[in-house]
């Protein structure tokens, strides 16, 4: 059914859905997700895109339709803290505005890549913890089912990677010495 489906065959990519589309919405109804149809119809887009690349057989199909549908959850997760974030932004009125300068900008984006590139220099494990827990400000027990770890290994991964980063920004902001003659 899979190789039908990678061929094109419409019925084929059908039979698959049917087979598993309410196990979807079972997985998105189950983690609280509002709105689940949508979800899963996300997941279906990229299934239907990404199809032609999958190799594996149907236990492969089945975990790698679910860690797509991961994926997208992770992705609404954040879209959703992002806009109740931007919602609760007391909105200001046009007297009360002042816009950053263009010198503002330029130094919260360098100051943005400097701490991904920090991030980016942790072991992956470290890293991984990182961006799930304190970028992507997901819980303790998301990241430890995302990662398939548990959640005291989550915990210190993400404290030995802030300590990692925090003893690198104390030795990169020590004032540096100089030598004066006598």
């Amino acid at each position: 059914m899979i190789r039908r489906a990678q061929e094109g065959d419409a019925d084929a990519l059908g039979a698959l859905w049917r087979e598993y589309h309410h196990l979807l919405l079972r997985y998105f109804r189950a983690k609280g997700m509002p709105e689940p149809e949508d979800l899963a119809s996300t997941v279906w887009i990229e299934v239907a895109s990404s199809l032609p690349r999958f190799d594996g057989s149907e236990h492969d199909f089945r975990r790698w339709l679910f860690t797509i549908a991961a994926r997208r959850r992770i992705d609404d997760i954040r879209a959703i803290k992002r806009r109740e974030r931007d919602a609760d932004r007391p909105t200001a009125r046009v007297a009360d505005v002042s816009a950053p300068s263009a010198g503002d900008e330029g130094d919260r984006e360098r100051a943005l890549d400097r701490a991904l590139a920090l991030v980016a220099s942790l072991p992956p494990a470290q890293r991984e913890a990182i961006t799930l827990r304190v970028i992507a400000d997901l819980s303790v027990s998301e990241v430890a089912a995302i990662m398939g770890r548990r959640e005291g290994t989550v915990r210190v991964l993400v404290h030995r990677g802030l300590k990692r980063l925090s003893d690198h920004a104390d030795v990169t902001n020590r004032p540096t010495r100089t030598m004066s003659s006598p």
